[in-house]
Parts: structure tokens; C-alpha cells; sequence
């Protein structure tokens, strides 16, 4: 604020010379600024040594190989490719400090979800996700928060709204679901309104110190977001998704200071949540997808999708008791798995060794062998 004049201040009269101050202006000192005027520090106070640089942290891991603290990310997708099953599911770990399907999480934290899109059918998919994990849901309670409005990027209300709920709960994490949702009213194209919505929404992220991760479509023939390139240059993490028929890929095309370039493989396991935990609910509106790591077998030339639903029985209904070949193959075929399909694919799975046998010959039971028990 150096050369600004307070005409009104008591410290100055109205020829801008203090009473006993040296003549010459130039020997002036700057005015102090009113009280509760704050001012930006001068760049020659934010300047850093060598030994300065030595004492910042690194960047820390939020779900390792995916998201880091602090840090604004991006996930970009076609339409209908899981995006926001992925989200949740990651939104739920962090929550509740579970690693998330070979990811590390190295401890829990508050998680806002912005579903943007609106909230429903977000308990189902959150109450599946915490069943398959083995989760009390009320782990989430004071943890997961879910705002069913978007917060618009480009209104300076919301922003300032933003910045104080961030704050108000400690939020580690903040998911903006879809970001087309969230910057309405601004040329999609447009690298100077989108750059807006990024200085916002770094604003928001500073409040906190926060991971921000905004859920973005993908162009029908391209990769990257949609739109202005503005956010690919500015995050810290684009990840890019592809999936369709139960099964999702992460290719990490950026971190800037964490190895990058690796892809991650999921796939999306049917899973009806219990009667108990929504009373009232019929059967169909308790039927959700929860995301998985790969199975061993998802990368084996014989794998299929008949297959993949027997390995999702035996894993979600075997149990301690197991299940008999008859079992298993009515739980499939109640997931629409044919007969046939159903004994070639418990055949084949035995011949590889997947299915251990807890019962006897004559009346044998599966379970599934230890090898091919991750991502239950």
C-alpha cells in the first residue's frame, strides 16, 4: 500500500506532511494502513534460500499412486464409464482411512462430495461399498459429507461459501462431481474462464490445504477433459479413465512430482445391500456396483464375464461353509448367467485351481482359494 493516502486518518493532515516530519517528502516513511486493512506481503518477503527449500515437505500421498495431499487432480471419462462409482468408492476409503483396492491409504480424513448431479442413489452405492469392505457405515458419519448442489466456480458467493466449509470441517478431500456442473455460465473452451474457475477453485483448496479432485467428461474421440486444455496444464494428477462392461482402467497421464505414466485395472462387482440397513427399500433399489482390483484371472486370455460373476458369487456368498456346485450356480444364474455357462465357468475354475474344496468328494464344497481372494 506504499504511496496510498488515508485523507482521513488522524496520523495526517490535508498537505500530507506530519506535524514534525522533515520537509522533504522523500524522507517520509509509507503510512501505517488502518487497522483490519490487510495487505499482500512484498515479493521480496516470499523469496526462498537453498536452506529454505530444504525444509519443505514433499508431496504425501492421499490414495498412493493416485491422489496427493494438497494437490488438485482431475479424473476425465466418456459417459457412462463408472466415473463416479470410482469416485465414491475412493471418497469412502479416505473417509474411513481403508486402503482403497490396492492403494494405499495412509490415514482418514474429511471427505466433502459435491454430487452435482444430484444425491440419489448415493446411499445405496455408499452402504454397498461399506458391506463388500467389511465397514460399520457409521464410520462415515462425522467424515463423509455430501453436498447435493454444485458450487459454482464462477460466482464469488459460492466460492466464499466454499472457503468457509472447507475450513469449518478440516477437509482433506473434496470431490467435485461432474466439473461441468460446477463451472456453469463459463465458455467451456474458453482458457481465460476456465482459468478463472481454477484460480477459484485453488482458492478453495488453499482454505484447507485440501486434495481437490473434479470429475470431468471426456471428449467423444480424444482423451484428456473436454474442453480448454487450462486444466490439463494446472492439475497436479490427470487421470484418465476408459470402462464399460463391469470393467475400468486409470491411466495416471500425469503427477508432477510422483511417478507417473502407470495404468491401475478395476472391475465392478454387483452387490445388493441388506434389508436391514434400508428398511423399506425394495430389492432393486438395494442392488448397487462396487469397484474392485482385478482378479488374477481378469488378465488371462480365458477370462469372461460368466466367469467373473462366479468368482463375485463364491467371494460375496461362500462364506465359511462354502458352496455347493448347485449354489453356485443358481446365485449365477439369478445374475443372469446361463445354466450351460454356469457349470463350464465352475469347471473351468476348479481345473485352474481357483475353487478349494472344504467338503468331502461326494458332497463337495467351494470356497476360493487364497491366491485369488484379493479385492473381496
Amino acid at each position: 500500500m506504499i504511496g496510498q493516502d488515508y485523507p482521513d486518518a488522524p496520523w495526517s493532515d490535508q498537505d500530507g506532511i506530519l506535524p514534525g516530519a522533515n520537509d522533504s517528502r522523500d524522507e517520509l516513511l509509507p503510512p501505517e494502513p488502518p487497522q483490519g486493512l490487510s495487505t499482500r506481503p512484498h515479493l521480496r518477503e516470499r523469496l526462498l534460500t537453498l536452506s529454505d527449500l530444504a525444509t519443505m515437505h514433499g508431496v504425501e500421498p492421499l490414495v498412493d499412486g493416485l491422489l496427493y495431499r494438497d494437490t488438485l487432480a482431475q479424473l476425465s471419462g466418456p459417459p457412462g464409464s463408472y466415473k463416479s462409482f470410482v469416485t465414491l468408492g475412493i471418497s469412502c476409503a479416505v473417509a474411513s482411512g481403508q486402503n482403497w483396492e490396492g492403494h494405499h491409504v495412509p490415514k482418514a480424513g474429511t471427505v466433502v462430495y459435491v454430487a452435482a448431479e444430484g444425491a440419489s442413489g448415493l446411499l445405496v452405492r455408499i452402504l454397498a461399498w461399506c458391506e463388500l469392505t467389511g465397514v460399520d457405515p457409521r464410520e462415515l458419519e462425522k467424515r463423509l459429507f455430501v453436498l447435493p448442489a454444485p458450487i459454482q466456480l464462477g460466482n464469488v458467493v459460492d466460492v466464499s461459501d466454499a472457503v468457509d466449509l472447507v475450513s469449518e470441517v478440516d477437509a482433506e478431500l473434496l470431490v467435485l462431481d461432474t466439473r461441468a456442473r460446477c463451472t456453469i455460465g463459463l465458455e467451456e473452451n474458453s482458457a481465460t474462464e476456465q482459468g478463472r474457475a481454477i484460480s477459484n477453485l485453488e482458492r478453495i483448496q488453499q482454505a484447507a490445504g485440501c486434495t481437490v479432485l473434479v470429475v470431468h467428461h471426456s471428449p467423444k474421440n480424444g482423451a484428456g477433459g473436454r474442453g480448454s486444455s487450462a486444466w490439463d496444464g494446472q492439475v497436479w494428477s490427470d487421470l484418465r479413465l476408459t470402462g464399460g462392461d463391469g470393467v475400468v482402467k486409470i491411466h495416471c497421464e500425469k503427477h508432477k512430482d510422483a511417478p507417473d505414466g502407470c495404468e491401475h485395472h478395476y472391475r465392478l462387482v454387483p452387490h445388493t445391500v441388506s434389508e436391514s440397513r434400508m428398511q423399506g427399500a425394495t430389492e432393486t433399489q438395494r442392488k448397487s456396483l462396487v469397484v474392485v482390483q482385478r482378479d488374477p484371472l481378469d488378465n488371462s486370455p480365458a477370462d469372461r464375464p460368466t466367469t467373473r460373476t462366479v468368482l463375485d458369487v463364491l467371494r460375496t456368498c461362500a462364506g465359511h461353509e462354502g458352496l455347493s456346485r448347485s449354489e453356485i450356480r443358481d446365485l449365477a444364474m439369478e445374475r443372469g448367467v446361463s445354466k450351460s455357462s454356469a457349470y463350464e465357468a465352475i469347471n473351468d475354475l476348479v481345473n485352474r485351481g481357483a475353487l478349494r474344496n472344504i467338503g468331502s468328494d461326494a458332497r463337495p464344497k467351494y470356497v476360493l482359494a487364497p491366491a485369488f481372494m484379493e479385492g473381496s
